[in-house]
């Protein structure tokens, strides 16, 4: 069975992310899994991200998606152990920011951009709001 993995942040362009993730669900004809991974011991840094968790919790859910929502020190790692325990065959994630000298600030993304073979990446231009 194919499962598509939808790597989020807590912000309103995540819903992008997700709708792409829906569509690649529904085309390969799997199941649709959402995860934010929070760096630390909460998933609630401030008040607005009580509302945006559920926001998209909602959204993820009504299109048919299992959502996680997780903590850990190590982000590439629990996403990559995430990706291997549930056999994950197609990750859609977003590029990350990109500073003023043209780096990348996400070792996360580059991290996922070296998974197994067996899963194929779908990486999503930024967006601005």
């Amino acid at each position: 069975m194919n499962k598509t993995l939808v790597c989020i942040t807590i912000q309103q362009n995540s819903k992008r992310l997700i709708r792409k993730g829906h569509e690649l669900a529904k085309e390969t004809d799997g199941e649709l899994h959402i995860i934010h991974i929070r760096k630390g011991e909460t998933i609630f840094e401030s008040p607005d991200s009580s509302l945006l968790f559920e926001e998209l919790f909602v959204y993820g859910s009504e299109l048919g998606g299992q959502v996680h929502f997780l903590c850990s020190t190590d982000i590439p790692k629990t996403i990559h152990e995430f990706i291997i325990h549930n056999a994950i065959t197609h990750l859609v994630i977003g590029k990350p920011p990109v500073l003023a000298n043209n780096q990348a600030i996400s070792t996360v993304y580059e991290a996922l951009l070296n998974l197994p073979e067996t899963t194929q990446v779908c990486v999503l231009d930024r967006q601005e709001n």
